[in-house]
């Protein structure tokens, strides 16, 4: 494994799906820094959410 972190790992890749997906999504900077920014906020928020709801089932 490269990193040590779990939730780092997960944070580079909405990253980087957020990147691409907003550049081939939408045609100006701006549109695309909004959508990006969203995705981003998107895919790392519902996987905190999720671990989150997966950890009350552990318990």
């Amino acid at each position: 494994m490269i990193f040590e972190s779990h939730f780092l790992s997960m944070v580079i890749y909405a990253a980087l799906v957020a990147v691409v997906l907003a550049l081939l999504r939408r045609k100006d900077k701006p549109s695309r820094l909004k959508y990006g920014l969203f995705l981003f906020l998107a895919m790392a928020g519902g996987a905190l959410a999720f671990g989150w709801l997966m950890y009350l089932f552990t318990l």
